[in-house]
């Protein structure tokens, strides 16, 4: 797998890389993203999704694998009970949840030998000094001297490489990051594995397509005269092994299966976190102009208890009505102007209201504008009962797209309150979401 011949598609459903029959893959990217490099739309994506993975996650509301799928498998089938997030590239288990410090297990460690060196004390007298009674003194005693060309301990250099040219090559970012303390021994490893194996120029990502290819089969065979010659071999060697042959075979040498080799099958929950997190950084204020919203998928230190305890109770007191709980995706208030935002995840803004089908099915799009409808409603009520009936209510509805655009849907009569269908840029906010993936480095 090339990534400068991927074909980029924009997706509905599946956001990541896909095996299509005979081996094919594409990279199907959200609403928005389709003029992007491959390189630079994967290397976003990922930054995104691990941001993600580490939000709180409701499996009330969304998938229960939602970004915590971590069996690598063959590949995702595109039923719709398939998983929804899969990394049979092994980027995440490599990259991402792997703990550098436990790998160097699998180093070399000096221990004693069970030669006794002192059964041949002669052969090592020409290296001893002699005191005036002539008592043989020697700094250290030379054993036998076992080696190989590869062993057990090639494999931490080999990974340290990948990560190393991962990071910097594709992701563009500093190591620190991720490796935190670990980064000095991690660059010393991959430095001696480099020098023995390889040259500076080898890697996946830098240079021309040539190169990269000419790489790619060069790391393939190390690892696998790595393999061959490493013994023993125990449960970290064989997770790492498996992670590094997904990696380095695009997830193919598990069989012929097609779908989903890495990402998210429901992008909205991912669309809904990066909706938040934009709401926050758009106007002065941060949490304080939130009156509530549905914060499950705000990553971590975003918000305070405070805030969190504070839109729990203003959601039951605003919207919590005939037995049903509901949860607008944000709500906010700048003085008496009123905004219920719900983030939608659409190819194209719906100018015109869905109608019922003949059998009276709710397709999802109407169930949408109901919502919305039913949020405004609530909160005109409420208002109206407090005496704020000068205060100003605003639906919005906020989409994917090329670039920011403000529209209204068209009809008789008109919303009340008013409906704006709002565009966002989906490459801007994914990149500013995408740079909270440096905000969480280890020490």
């Amino acid at each position: 797998m090339r990534l400068d011949e991927i074909e980029r598609v924009e997706s509905g459903n599946e956001v990541g890389l896909v095996r299509e029959p005979y081996g094919r893959y594409l990279l199907k990217v959200p609403y928005g993203m389709a003029e992007m490099d491959s390189a630079e739309a994967l290397s976003l994506l990922y930054r995104c999704f691990v941001v993600f993975r580490r939000t709180r996650l409701d499996s009330d509301s969304s998938s229960p694998r939602d970004g915590t799928e971590d069996a690598r498998e063959e590949g995702c089938g595109r039923g719709g009970d398939s998983v929804s997030f899969h990394d049979a590239l092994g980027l995440d288990e490599l990259f991402d949840k792997a703990d550098p410090r436990s790998l160097l297990s699998l180093c070399e460690r000096r221990c004693r030998s069970v030669d006794d060196p002192y059964r041949r004390f002669d052969r090592h007298l020409h290296r001893a000094v002699f005191d005036q009674s002539g008592v043989a003194y020697l700094d250290y005693v030379q054993g036998p001297l076992k080696t190989g060309q590869f062993g057990k301990a090639d494999i931490v250099g080999l990974y340290c490489v990948l990560a190393l040219d991962f990071y910097r090559e594709l992701l563009k970012v500093d190591p620190l990051c991720a490796w935190g303390s670990f980064l000095g021994e991690g660059e010393a490893l991959a430095e001696a594995f480099r020098h023995r194996y390889l040259s500076a120029e080898d890697s996946l990502y830098r240079g021309d397509a040539e190169s990269r290819q000419r790489s790619l089969s060069r790391l393939r065979h190390l690892l696998q005269s790595i393999d061959r010659c490493a013994v023993p071999r125990d449960a970290h060697y064989h997770q790492l092994h498996g992670a590094l042959e997904s990696y380095l075979n695009a997830g193919s040498q598990g069989g012929a299966h097609c779908g989903l080799v890495w990402g998210v099958n429901d992008f909205w929950a991912v669309w809904e976190s990066i909706c938040l997190c934009h709401a926050l950084s758009e106007k002065a204020g941060g949490e304080e102009r939130f009156e509530t919203c549905d914060d499950q998928h705000l990553p971590h230190g975003l918000s305070s208890y405070e805030s969190q305890s504070r839109w729990d109770r203003q959601r039951q007191k605003l919207f919590a009505r005939n037995h049903i709980e509901r949860r607008p995706d944000l709500v906010t208030r700048d003085d008496e102007a009123w905004t219920i935002v719900d983030f939608k995840y659409y190819s194209r803004p719906r100018l015109m209201r869905p109608k019922w089908a003949e059998d009276a099915v709710l397709a999802k799009e109407e169930r949408d504008f109901l919502n919305m409808e039913v949020y405004g409603l609530l909160l005109c009520h409420h208002l109206a009962r407090e005496g704020c009936s000068d205060h100003r209510v605003t639906l919005e509805m906020w989409l994917p797209g090329e670039q920011a655009k403000w529209s209204e849907p068209v009809g008789q009569p008109a919303w009340d309150p008013p409906l704006v269908l709002r565009s966002l840029p989906t490459v801007d906010l994914i990149r500013a979401y995408a740079t909270r993936y440096q905000c969480s480095a280890l020490l």
